[in-house]
């Protein structure tokens, strides 16, 4: 992500913060900024490279670099961290055995629910192996894309509907709502 197209947006007295992943990082696109801006800083918990065990011999040249500020990557390696984590893992899980819903609450990176040009479709099926594949297969046709989507199987394990925000055009929602209700084991399908 962070390749040499990137680093020439960044001013050149920027500081560049990495505390995700390593591998991130285009190391020989960095090493260039950093040669070439005298005022360009790097500062870090992560490298390319790095050992996964708490010991060992280990060199990288951005860590070596003179404005490359490093600090140990201990995550979530600490007693504290680790028993919150089991804590909340374990939150979620009641959670969704109580009431067959998953806490997203604690997703990182998750796309906002932007409803520009996005279309709701609700497609009620019998829960049979392979019916939802089909529903995906007539979606794939007219090139429709999933940009979210619950699934909820309902008691018995019988029926089960797809709620879905998808990117469409109008003719494409009609036509493939038509095709969906046509499908064998489909239902209802409003969109």
């Amino acid at each position: 992500m962070v390749n040499a197209d990137f680093l020439a947006q960044m001013k050149e007295d920027a500081v560049l913060l990495n505390t995700s992943r390593g591998s991130v990082i285009d190391d020989e696109a960095l090493m260039a900024k950093l040669e070439s801006c005298p005022n360009f800083w790097y500062g870090t918990d992560v490298f390319n490279g790095e050992p996964s065990a708490g010991q060992a011999d280990w060199t990288n040249p951005i860590a070596q670099h003179a404005r490359c500020y490093g600090t140990h990557h201990c995550g979530a390696s600490t007693a504290q961290a680790e028993s919150a984590i089991g804590e909340e893992a374990l939150r979620v899980i009641k959670k969704f055995a109580a009431c067959g819903e998953i806490d997203a609450g604690n997703c990182v990176n998750m796309a906002k629910n932007d409803s520009n040009g996005l279309k709701k479709i609700s497609v009620r099926y019998s829960s049979k192996i392979g019916t939802l594949s089909k529903i995906f297969e007539v979606m794939a046709m007219h090139k429709v894309n999933v940009n979210e989507m619950q699934n909820l199987v309902f008691k018995e394990r019988m029926a089960a509907v797809a709620n879905m925000q998808v990117k469409a055009d109008e003719t494409d929602m009609v036509e493939m709502a038509a095709q969906l209700k046509a499908l064998e084991d489909v239902i209802d399908v409003v969109a």
